[in-house]
Order: C-alpha cells, then sequence, then structure tokens
C-alpha cells in the first residue's frame, strides 16, 4: 500500500511539475506576443548598426515634419515577397519610418498582380519607364520614379584583374525617397541646360555629377545652342563642358544677350588643347562682362601632389584656396585639374565683381602652346564673377579643366573636391539652395575584419567544439537526474 501510495504521489507531482512548465510556457508565450504587439504599435525603432543604416536622418525629419501635402510612396512588389529578399528588406525598414508621419502613405502592389497600378498612377505616357522593382513618389503637383537598382551604392571589382565583380558598397533608400519627396513637393523645378553644340565631350562622361544634380531635384536638359537664336526664358543656368570649338558670332551675341540683359547663368570648363585652338570670342564674352579670359597653356606646380610621374606636366593638386561668392571651404580635400588651362584675371571690378577660386602655390607654372613662353608664380585655375545690369545680376563659374569632373577621375580620386565645387557652383549660380537637397547622404556599409592568430583560433575551437558541447551535455544530463529523482 505505502509503494502505490508513493507511485502516486510521485505521479500527482510529475503532473503537477508538467503542468506548472505549461503554464509558464504558455504565459511566457503570452508576455512575449503582448508586448510584440504594444511595440508594433509604438513609432520607434531600434537601430543597433555603427553608421544606423535603418534610421533616418534629422535632415529627413525636417523634410517630412514640414510637409504641407500629402506624398504617396509606391513600391512595385509584394511586400511579403519582398521581405525575403535582403536588400528589398532593407528598403522596407526605412519605408516603414516614412509611413508613420501625417503626409506619407506608403503601399505595395506588384506589376504582376497589378499591371494598370502605373496608368492609374502616372499616366499611360510615363507606364512604359517603369518596371517591378521600381518605387513611385507621387504628390498632386507630379511624380517621380526612383529605380529598383538606385537605392544602394555599387562598386564594380575584378577577379584576377579580368572578371568583374559588382558589391553593393552603401544604401541610398532615405537620400533617394527624402530627394524625391522634395522634388514632387516643390512649386517650381528648376532647369539646368547643357551645352551639345560646341563639339563637348560626351554627358555620359560626366554621369556622377549629373546624377547629384538630378539628386539636387535641378531638371536637366540637353541644348544645341548653334540652333539657338535665344536662350530658353525657362533655361535657370547653361552648363559648358570641354568645348573643343570658339564661339560662333551667332552663338557670342545670344550668350551676350543673355548675360547682360536677362540674367543668365554659365558654367564653362575648358580642357587644354594642344593644337593651340584660340577661344577668342569665348575671351570677348569673358573679359568683356567679367573681367577675366581663359589662356591657351597648361598648368603644372612643383609643390603640388604629382599623380605619376609621366604626368607631372599637367596635373596639380592646388592647395592655396582663394574665396569668393560660393561660400564653399574645400581645405579638408583637394583640388585636382588635370591638363588644366590657367585664367587670367584682368579686372576685378567695375560693373562686375570676380574672384578667384582655386590658384596654384608660388611655384605654379604655366606653359603657352604657341609661344613656349613659360610664366611662373601663382595660377589661377577657377574663377567666378557676377555682372550687374538692368536690376538684374549674371553669374558665371570658369574651370580651367572639366576632366576633374569626369567619372573616371571621381572613381579614382575620392579625395578631389571637384565634384564639390561644380555643385556649389550650379547652388551659387541658381540660388535656389539646390544643395540642401543633398544633406541627406547615403549610408556606406561598414565592415569590420576581424585577425586571429594561432593561439586564438586554439581558444575558440576548444570553447566552440569542446567546452561548450559538454557543458550544454552536463546541463543536460543534470536535468534529467533530477526530473528522474522527483
Amino acid at each position: 500500500m505505502s509503494k502505490n501510495k508513493d507511485n502516486s504521489g510521485t505521479f500527482k507531482k510529475r503532473i503537477n511539475y508538467s503542468v506548472g512548465y505549461l503554464l509558464l510556457i504558455v504565459a511566457v508565450v503570452v508576455v512575449f506576443v503582448v508586448v510584440n504587439i504594444i511595440l508594433e504599435q509604438l513609432p520607434m525603432t531600434l537601430d543597433f548598426t555603427t553608421n544606423e543604416q535603418f534610421s533616418i536622418t534629422e535632415e529627413t525629419e525636417k523634410i517630412l515634419e514640414n510637409l504641407k501635402e500629402d506624398v504617396e510612396i509606391i513600391a512595385l512588389y509584394d511586400r511579403v515577397k519582398g521581405e525575403a529578399d535582403t536588400k528589398k528588406a532593407e528598403v522596407i525598414r526605412i519605408l516603414d519610418i516614412y509611413d508613420r508621419y501625417e503626409h506619407v502613405d506608403v503601399s505595395y502592389v506588384s506589376l504582376n498582380v497589378n499591371p494598370n497600378i502605373i496608368n492609374d498612377s502616372v499616366g499611360t505616357v510615363a507606364a512604359g519607364t517603369y518596371s517591378e522593382g521600381d518605387y513611385i513618389v507621387k504628390s498632386a503637383k507630379r511624380n517621380k520614379r526612383i529605380a529598383a537598382d538606385d537605392m544602394f551604392e555599387t562598386e564594380v571589382g575584378y577577379v584576377a584583374d579580368i572578371l568583374p565583380l559588382t558589391y553593393t558598397t552603401g544604401n541610398k533608400t532615405e537620400q533617394r525617397v527624402s530627394t524625391a519627396i522634395k522634388y514632387v513637393t516643390l512649386d517650381i523645378i528648376p532647369n539646368l541646360y547643357v551645352s551639345t553644340g560646341l563639339q563637348e565631350n560626351s554627358m555620359d562622361d560626366y554621369g556622377l555629377i549629373f546624377e547629384d544634380i538630378d539628386n539636387m531635384n535641378i531638371s536637366i536638359k540637353e541644348a544645341d545652342i548653334s540652333k539657338f537664336t535665344k536662350m530658353p526664358e525657362d533655361a535657370g543656368a547653361l552648363v559648358i563642358l570641354s568645348p573643343k570649338r570658339d564661339l560662333s558670332q551667332t552663338e557670342y551675341d545670344m550668350l551676350r544677350q543673355w548675360l547682360a540683359f536677362d540674367g543668365g547663368m554659365v558654367f564653362v570648363a575648358f580642357d587644354s588643347d594642344m593644337t593651340g585652338t584660340e577661344m577668342t570670342r569665348f575671351n570677348l564674352l569673358l573679359s568683356e562682362l567679367y573681367g577675366m579670359e581663359i589662356k591657351n597653356d597648361i598648368v603644372s606646380d612643383e609643390e603640388a601632389y604629382q599623380i605619376t610621374a609621366a604626368a607631372k606636366n599637367s596635373v596639380i593638386t592646388a592647395t592655396d584656396l582663394s574665396y569668393g561668392p560660393l561660400k564653399v571651404n574645400p581645405l579638408s580635400k583637394t583640388f585636382i585639374a588635370y591638363d588644366s588651362r590657367s585664367i587670367n584675371m584682368l579686372n576685378t571690378t567695375g560693373y562686375f565683381e570676380s574672384h578667384p577660386i582655386i590658384q596654384t602655390s608660388k611655384t605654379g607654372k604655366s606653359t603657352e602652346y604657341i609661344t613656349g613662353e613659360e610664366t611662373t608664380g601663382i595660377t589661377t585655375l577657377a574663377a567666378c564673377g557676377e555682372f550687374y545690369a538692368n536690376g538684374k545680376s549674371s553669374r558665371v563659374v570658369v574651370f580651367g579643366s572639366s576632366l576633374g569632373l569626369s567619372d573616371d577621375f571621381i572613381k579614382k580620386y575620392a579625395d578631389s573636391s571637384s565634384e564639390l565645387l561644380f555643385l556649389y557652383s550650379i547652388d551659387w549660380m541658381m540660388g535656389e539652395d539646390t544643395m540642401e537637397s543633398l544633406d541627406v547622404e547615403s549610408k556606406t556599409y561598414n565592415t569590420t575584419t576581424i585577425t586571429v592568430d594561432k593561439v586564438q583560433n586554439k581558444w575558440i575551437f576548444a570553447f566552440s567544439v569542446i567546452i561548450y558541447p559538454l557543458a550544454i551535455i552536463g546541463v543536460g544530463v543534470f536535468v534529467w537526474m533530477r526530473r528522474r529523482h522527483l
């Protein structure tokens, strides 16, 4: 009898323990679910990444808090399937933050499920430009497409110096989306015309700076000025990159009218020309209105950093910087002027005001192509000027070299401030505070390499393969023995 009682008591104890464990598990699950529901309702995220990959910046917060009109963001894919994709999942986490703001609505619609969503959202004209995975940002004023690939920064490396390999280096979601929101809510979009009628280099050579211009919410238009009788009324500024010929008389008359009487804005970047082509009408225009001229020479500087020995006569890093109305301080970076001409400052005041922006050191040297004459001393490589007439002002920025703005140079020499100076030049000329759109920077992935020596490697092996497994087994045996004696 006593044995049966003991067995019965033991059985009841086991039942009680089992029920207790079950109730404990249920309680933990319930608490977890409740806490999870509460946290999902709270407008907050916890981001422990080193550069806050899944948070938004103060600049974006200001943009969203100051919104006065509704903005819709449509991701052209299924959200559930998107969360299973590594890149799309990153984008979704950031878009969830935008969706919490009053005037922003984020939705997910796959083109495979609803192919008419494009027509319904942006109209039939623009529909053909969208693909599955793209994003639509729209307001009552206008809309903007963000391509799927534009959400991330990529670089191309090479395996064995032969096989190209593209890898992702950063997340641009916040930059792209915030810029697009500003674009679709602006009252007026300024236009930047890019000259294509003076035998310039292809715009494709300068893809990165024009990408920046697009992010500044400036509309880019090609302009063959050889076919113009007058500059378009909607032209905010004209960019001329590496002209190979001089202005014709008609082009000169048109640009002079625009600059002297209509408040026109021109950025022009020349390159050295070993054929000795004179830019007579260009110089007439620059000297009459702004007191400067571009020389037909090439500049070098013995004190400047020479990139390669072979290019030492044509590559210069200017360190002696002057400041004009651009109000930009690129001292943290250097200015690389490859194959640069010099700019002769004839006068600095009159009906105009002109300033050097970039200069060489005292050892700078310019060599004339035609005469071979050498001049040593401080040499101007970039300058700006402002002309006042008829209650208006026109502005011009002149670079002696455009090659520092090319994709090849920007990718190769990341420490050059040429790109930054170009963007500030456009901002200064157009007077639209366009640089504010670039305050939201892309977030570069941080990678950390852990180096382990032989001793550390042995300890890691011992803990992971021997000690930890034995500890887990030991705990399991201990629990089993205790439950056996209950």
